[in-house]
């Protein structure tokens, strides 16, 4: 294939001609196709606005790749992939269209069932304002003192996020799959919140209130900080990352003894033992998410499929027990298809798969006859 021509298509100046012969050469062989794929990703790094070659380098350094089991091919298709349309070498059925679930905040006290994503202001039974939606982000308006407070459970799910701004503007991003339960208003010696699933917090500073994470088992208290907590109910941990600031954590089997968190530290909460560890933390890799990004640092290939089934809102089964011995190092963006990402873990571990009614099918290739 002449690199020219291929120029021309990567930055979209091709005749419909040359657009024509690139596919044809596409479709000749897989090899064309593996080719292509990873032109167009070195093409996208060297080029590409959003992640420039500082902040590929910074993101490598802060999760220590291995040198040794680098490959710059494969790093560089995960990090940003531009893939062409067409039928790839392990591909089966084409991707159905997700049906996605409504972003939905329940009010107790009037036992209200509100479809966030359908309306731009979110109001009481009574015709109180209550918050502004737009841009996929729920802003909660000012309360008077003397104003009702009301329970108000945001759920998530999976297969979508969303920013929430509290009454006292605490910032949170809930990840897929997540509640957050919060009052109208805060009152009282804190501000106290309850989480199931991760949430990023950026916490409104009030030294006079401080603001309190419930999740399950483990509490989390600060007074204005920067933080991120996975707490999905099927984990088999509770994990807090602290970004900026300070955070105390307690357990309700002990809530007379807690753990200090300093910046760059993550504590774990094992439900199994009952008992909290800290260790410093990779923290660009605990928040990618909130970014639309998976940073993969040796990552094994099941807990990959994990963040796909939450993202993505689909049921995962592996058959071939080969995936699970896999894992895979570099940046995926989350804003790609879940078809395509597959294809790039493909790249390094050849595999087959079957996407039907939310359903994801993993096995293991066929051998050419």
């Amino acid at each position: 294939m002449n690199s020219n021509i291929l120029y021309k298509y990567f930055n979209q100046q091709a005749s419909e001609e040359e657009i024509a012969l690139v596919f044809e050469w596409i479709e000749e062989n897989p090899e064309h196709k593996r080719k292509f794929i990873r032109l167009k990703a070195a093409y996208a790094m060297a080029t590409s606005a959003e992640i420039d070659q500082i902040e590929l380098d910074r993101r490598r350094s802060e999760i220590k790749l291995p040198k040794k089991s680098f490959k710059p091919w494969r790093y560089a298709a995960i990090v940003i992939l531009m893939i062409a349309a067409g039928t790839f070498w392990y591909h089966s059925d084409r991707n159905e269209e997700i049906i996605q679930q409504p972003l939905v905040l329940e009010i107790h006290e009037s036992q209200e069932s509100i479809r966030i994503e359908e309306l731009s202001l979110i109001k009481s039974k009574e015709g109180t304002p209550l918050a502004q939606f737009s841009e996929n982000q729920l802003t909660y308006l000012a309360q008077s003192a003397s104003s009702p407070i009301t329970k108000q459970l945001l759920k998530v799910p999976y297969g979508k996020t969303l920013k929430v701004k509290l009454p006292d503007q605490t910032e949170v991003t809930l990840n897929a799959g997540s509640t957050l339960e919060f009052p109208s208003r805060f009152e009282g010696k804190t501000r106290e919140v309850k989480l199931t699933g991760e949430a990023f917090f950026d916490v409104y500073k009030n030294k006079m209130q401080p603001f309190v994470v419930r999740s399950q088992n483990l509490h989390v208290e600060v007074l204005g900080t920067r933080f991120n907590i996975q707490a999905y109910p099927e984990d088999e941990s509770i994990k807090t990352t602290l970004e900026e600031g300070s955070v105390k954590l307690f357990t309700t089997e002990a809530p007379d003894e807690h753990m200090l968190l300093s910046p760059g530290e993550l504590a774990t909460y094992s439900r199994k033992l009952q008992n909290l560890t800290k260790e410093q933390a990779h923290i660009a890799q605990q928040t990618a998410w909130v970014r639309g990004e998976m940073l993969l640092d040796n990552t094994p290939f099941s807990v990959i499929l994990k963040k796909l089934e939450r993202h993505f809102n689909v049921k995962a089964t592996n058959h071939y027990a080969q995936l699970e011995k896999e894992s895979f190092s570099g940046i995926v963006k989350l804003d790609l298809g879940i078809e395509e990402i597959l294809q790039v873990l493909q790249l390094d571990t050849a595999f087959e798969y079957k996407l039907s009614n939310k359903h994801l099918i993993l096995s293991q290739p066929k051998t050419n006859p």
